[in-house]
């Protein structure tokens, strides 16, 4: 946690409110997203209980599972109302967006899409292809969930926690029930604070799930169980205790269901970010390029990467973390006070320009490298060659020569690389006079992807073909 973030935490303990953390939402929320509410039961890591979803506020869908016994069927209807979603984004052109109420939802959904997706597919067995392919899909979003700057499938907890930050402490920001109190209380409380100590005596608690709570399973699920156990021990009618049990389940969800679409209200009023649109179109795109797979291959994805494919997709989570970040600090004011607190940020007065400063190309000819020095009193956690952004230049790009600690300031020389125009047109812009106060931070695009050898150049030893003479020799029969 940064300084700036522990002083608002303390800020809002102390005032009993809140405090804004951003003033733009940096990721895309749909005109129609899917809310998911899941509950496992007791036992298995991915056996789930019920499932509540749907993209009208007014009428959720709840797939229930029976206490015992095979759960196909329910996962057949979750299925097909999952996938009728899916296609419904691709008629409109649109992408899929997942919305769950804490990040354990996430995780959840992880192990659910690896179980289901992994699952033997019998042609003659009814639902079994859509349910493989429901799997599928989770994996999907859930590995988009793991990309910082996706949309496809978001915790509403953490999305609340980047735009406000409370009083209490982050794990109890994983409820939603206490952390919507802190952030928009009811009117007839005095603070957030107040509002999330109701909350939290309030009898019976929302189910948010995953798993459920040790009193509602002994009071009112295991009762219900041993019910239907009875039942089918004695052969009778077991419909009315599945009746019983899909109207408890309705009941102790539906409030976690309007607080989710409650969080989405207070989450569309936050003015976009200027590179949202941008991140939803990667969505579009990672969404086609995933319906072409399964239309050309549609084999399941392995249960675990290659090490090539395991290495890749590391590097393109830390090229997006990098990206996501610097553009929420050329975007965002509050982004980069908290960036300055870190040493990822720095901002200064101009003290000396040198408006004529040119280098020789690669051809020869001179290219115009203007260059200006900031006194800062941050904290510089970079090194020279870092390439650098200013809010009020989007274009420009700036790249630090020398780093020199003084004993009142930070002495930061930096040169122009990019926006400033040629020697013979100059864009002097970009060229602050002496005295101008400027704020850097890094660059969207310095982060450069690694490149990873083929398989036939990797070693043995991380997957690659095996080329010992030798020990071809010894398997031959």
């Amino acid at each position: 946690m940064s300084l700036l973030a522990s002083l608002l935490r303390v800020r809002a303990a102390a005032t009993g409110h809140a405090q804004p953390a951003c003033r733009l939402r940096h990721l895309p929320l749909s005109q129609r997203p899917l809310m998911m509410i899941v509950l496992n039961r007791t036992g298995p890591t991915a056996r789930p209980l019920a499932v509540m979803l749907g993209t009208d506020p007014y009428r959720p869908q709840l797939h229930t599972a029976p206490p015992s016994g095979n759960n196909t069927s329910m996962l057949a209807s979750l299925a097909d109302t999952f996938l009728t979603y899916i296609d419904t984004c691709h008629r409109a052109g649109t992408a899929p967006q997942i919305l769950v109420p804490n990040t354990r939802g996430v995780q959840y959904l992880k192990y659910l899409g690896t179980d289901l997706r992994l699952r033997r597919t019998d042609d003659q067995a009814p639902h079994a292809q859509a349910i493989q392919r429901l799997g599928h899909w989770l994996t999907y979003a859930t590995g988009r969930a793991e990309i910082p700057g996706a949309a496809a499938l978001i915790p509403l907890t953490g999305l609340l926690a980047m735009h406000w930050i409370t009083g209490q402490s982050p794990l109890e920001d994983e409820d939603l029930t206490t952390l919507l109190a802190w952030i928009d209380p009811p009117r007839h409380t005095a603070t957030g604070r107040d509002a999330a100590a109701q909350a939290e005596t309030t009898t019976p608690r929302p189910l948010t799930g995953p798993a459920t709570d040790a009193d509602f399973d002994n009071e009112e699920l295991v009762p219900l169980f041993d019910a239907h156990t009875q039942a089918w021990r004695q052969n009778q009618d077991q419909a009315p205790v599945l009746e019983d049990l899909h109207h408890l389940l309705n009941r102790r969800m539906q409030p976690t269901w309007d607080h989710m679409w409650r969080a989405y209200s207070l989450l569309t009023t936050i003015p976009e970010a200027p590179s949202t649109q941008g991140r939803w179109e990667h969505e579009r795109t990672a969404f086609n390029e995933e319906r072409a797979y399964l239309a050309q291959d549609g084999r399941p994805r392995p249960a675990q990467d290659h090490v090539i494919a395991a290495a890749r997709h590391l590097a393109r989570m830390e090229h997006a973390a990098t990206t996501f970040a610097a553009q929420r600090a050329a975007e965002d004011p509050y982004t980069r006070a908290e960036l300055r607190t870190t040493g990822e940020a720095f901002g200064g007065p101009v003290t000396t320009t040198q408006e004529t400063h040119t280098q020789r190309g690669p051809t020869g000819r001179p290219r115009w490298r203007p260059r200006f020095t900031i006194a800062t009193q941050d904290p510089v956690l970079m090194e020279p060659g870092q390439l650098l952004a200013n809010h009020n230049h989007l274009k420009a790009r700036y790249r630090i020569c020398t780093i020199q600690p003084t004993q009142h300031a930070t002495l930061v020389e930096l040169e122009i690389t990019a926006g400033m125009g040629t020697v013979g047109r100059p864009n002097h812009s970009v060229l602050p006079e002496a005295g101008t106060h400027l704020l850097f931070t890094c660059a969207p695009d310095h982060y450069l992807r690694p490149q990873f050898p083929t398989r036939d150049q990797t070693p043995w030893t991380h997957g690659g073909p095996n080329t010992d003479p030798s020990d071809h020799d010894e398997k031959q029969p």
